[in-house]
This record gives structure tokens, sequence and C-alpha cells, in this order.
């Protein structure tokens, strides 16, 4: 699905690099990709809890030149079709 369809609603652009809602201390530098991982899950998870949606959509960020920007991520929600 292409961003900016009629059912998308566009909510945040997230730096999983920023998210800290664990206390990882050296696993964040050790394991860079699995903190990150686990943290957008987390994030992902109290979204939608809190949107009163079943389904996400996450896209790469793209930069002013068109390519894709590490750890930033669009974040949509779709409406449910029914």
């Amino acid at each position: 699905m292409v961003a900016g369809t009629r059912n998308q609603l566009p909510v945040a652009t997230v730096d999983v690099a920023q998210l800290n809602t664990l206390g990882w201390g050296p696993m964040r530098q050790l394991f860079p990709s699995f903190v990150e991982e686990i943290e957008l899950g987390r994030y992902l998870k109290r979204l939608l809890a809190n949107a009163g949606c079943q389904t996400v959509q996450l896209e790469p960020h793209r930069g002013p030149n068109g390519t894709a920007v590490p750890h930033l991520f669009d974040v949509y929600l779709i409406a449910d079709s029914r």
C-alpha cells in the first residue's frame, strides 16, 4: 500500500534509536538492532492499545534525496474496511 491512500492516517515519524522504554545499559551498544526491534515492538503495542485501530503500517522514512533514512520509520494507522 502506498503512503497517503485514503485508508491511511499518518501518525508519526519514529526514530527507533531514540526509543528507550527499558534500561538497556551496554546492551544497546552491543546489540543495537536487537534493542531497536524490541523498542519498536513495544512502541507499536502501546500505539495499537491506545489508537482504537487494529492495523498499522511502517514505511522507511525517506530523506530529501529519496533514500531511506536509517532508524526512521513513518507510522500509519490503517482504517478498518468494514
